[in-house]
């Protein structure tokens, strides 16, 4: 009982040590002019690090942080799905929301190659088709 007590808060003490920092190869820089939600938090416009906090585990965690404000915002995609085809032509890692309601949600991150595009949650549109801006992601560098 004891080593399954050693092992599993060995096992926690790691989760917690890698849930600060998002996998360098998929970390990405993007200018967002507008104000949009992540989920149901309304962010401000600024330049944000966009990131894959769990890349190793079944579950995927992103994380969106606001560079200038410092704030952080974790979220669960819902589904993931092959990249549009268009997205692939392009090869251009990017964000898109759905502006269709006069306020801008994030609704999908794709990262480029080998990765899918992550479809988030967000407030519903009241009926009608989604109206998608997409923001250009480069990779981050640190900068």
């Amino acid at each position: 009982m004891k080593r399954t007590t050693i092992y599993v808060a060995t096992a926690a003490a790691a989760l917690i040590m890698t849930a600060g920092t998002a996998s360098a190869q998929s970390l990405m820089k993007a200018e967002v002019p507008f104000a949009f939600s992540v989920g149901n938090k309304v962010v401000e416009p600024g330049t944000y690090r966009i990131g894959i906090v769990s890349p190793m585990t079944s579950n995927v965690i992103l994380r969106v942080d606001n560079v200038d404000t410092k704030s952080t915002h974790m979220m669960l995609p819902r589904a993931s799905s092959g990249p549009s085809a268009k997205w692939l032509a392009g090869g251009a890692p990017r964000l898109a929301f759905d502006c269709s309601t006069g306020a801008c949600a994030l609704k999908q991150i794709w990262f480029g190659e080998s990765h899918p595009t992550y479809q988030l949650s967000g407030p519903k549109t009241h009926g009608g088709e989604m109206r998608l801006t997409e923001i250009i992601m480069t990779p981050d560098n640190g900068n």
